[in-house]
């Protein structure tokens, strides 16, 4: 059941934004570091997936998995797993984010454990802890930091020791919309169950009629935010990504509900990942003189 709790189909949500960031920075200082590259995904994936196993151990103490929860299954509300099993597991991945974020801090710079402390925190914080960030609103925020900005930005100067520029910046911002739609997803699935809980999500405090709207907003900026790498060849693989991908997933987001929405958040995952891809596309049509 172990890796039913690491919710496989989000993880490509920490793996892509890393994924882009290293072809970015292979075209400018192709001798960056490669142990620091492979360190920045372990971090990532770990990381994500201790989020995944806090979110469940903390939600179940809560009792905000109810019996009307109509996402996807959770090994520990219906007895899969006992909360020790859990609690191994998490204590397994979050000494693999340690290990991995440290011996990073060691070969780059101080500073970095700054950051580590930040996503270690965010952890915990996103349920948890007196004023947990996904029950007041704030989760969409939390998507963007920790799922595009931090990701991005940092991997980039842990594997060239140089400060990102403005497209890695907008970049970083493209990739960050693209996750928040996972939540957007997740969140309009529960709305119901959310409300019961006293969970306020930015769905419950605005409606269940503003999910779509959102969806569609953090997916056109996803695809916009790109423009620095836009010209005739990308436009159209921009075109077809919109096209092939994201309009059938808004489609059935707007026509489905209650289970049938665990599809369209699994292929919500999955076009994060497809994102970056696009993304990747872009940068060697665009600096294809560098290789």
């Amino acid at each position: 059941m172990q890796w039913r709790l690491m919710r496989v189909h989000t993880l490509p949500a920490s793996v892509a934004p890393v994924l882009l960031t290293l072809v970015y920075a292979f075209l400018f200082y192709p001798r960056f570091s490669i142990l620091n590259a492979v360190l920045c995904a372990a971090v990532a994936l770990s990381a994500q997936i201790c989020s995944n196993y806090a979110n469940d151990l903390i939600d179940y103490k809560k009792g905000c998995d109810t019996s009307e929860r109509k996402g996807f299954e959770r090994p520990l509300s219906n007895g899969s797993v006992s909360v020790a099993e859990v609690k191994y597991g998490l204590y397994f991945w979050l000494t693999a984010m340690l290990l991995s974020g440290l011996w990073l801090v060691f070969n780059t710079h101080w500073t970095l454990l700054f950051v580590g402390l930040a996503v270690a925190l965010g952890v915990f914080a996103y349920s948890g802890g007196p004023f947990p960030l996904s029950s007041n609103g704030l989760g969409d925020v939390a998507v963007l930091i920790f799922y595009g900005l931090v990701p991005m930005l940092f991997t980039f100067y842990a594997v060239t020791g140089v400060l990102p520029d403005g497209t890695l910046w907008k970049m970083a911002f493209a990739m960050g919309f693209a996750s928040v739609n996972i939540l957007v997803v997740n969140n309009y699935r529960d709305y119901e169950e959310d409300m019961k809980t006293g969970k306020r999500t930015v769905i419950v405090k605005f409606g269940k009629d503003f999910a779509p709207k959102l969806y569609m907003m953090c997916g056109m900026l996803s695809v916009i935010l790109f423009y620095p790498l836009f010209n005739m060849p990308s436009l159209l693989l921009v075109m077809l990504y919109v096209t092939l991908f994201f309009l059938p997933v808004y489609k059935n987001l707007v026509h489905y509900e209650g289970r049938a929405l665990n599809r369209v958040l699994a292929m919500t995952g999955r076009n994060v990942l497809i994102l970056s891809l696009v993304g990747i596309a872009m940068l060697l049509i665009k600096y294809r003189h560098w290789y």
